[in-house]
């Protein structure tokens, strides 16, 4: 399966467009990617605006017929317990090796404690 790599650190409030933007011309220059793997190794202590950015990148995505997934959550127990509290969880899935479920509260799989 082919994909498309795109590394997610810290921004600043309203860069979600510009991320779009590239993901866009990413596909473009790939039409044959079924997936686009978001590495968020860099994201420390994620802020409502890396979340927001988040959700933008995902949505993208889909609008163009791509699964987004997620690299690097596992090492971030923040970033899994903000997607956990906030429901974006269920929203985004994780790469072999990575937590497969960060999905909610209630005995499912979160990867980590929080």
């Amino acid at each position: 399966m082919e994909t498309v790599e795109i590394t997610f650190g810290p921004l600043r409030p309203g860069a979600g467009p510009f991320l779009c933007d590239q993901l866009a011309a990413l596909l473009a220059n790939r039409p044959d990617a079924a997936v686009v793997v978001c590495d968020v190794s860099a994201v420390e202590r994620p802020t409502p605006a890396d979340l927001d950015h988040l959700a933008q990148v995902r949505l993208a995505a889909r609008r163009v017929g791509r699964d987004l997934v997620l690299r690097g959550v596992g090492p971030r127990p923040q970033l899994v317990l903000v997607l956990v509290l906030t429901g974006l969880g269920g929203v985004f899935g994780g790469e072999a090796g990575e937590p497969s479920s960060i999905r909610g509260v209630g005995g499912e799989s979160h990867g980590q404690p929080p």
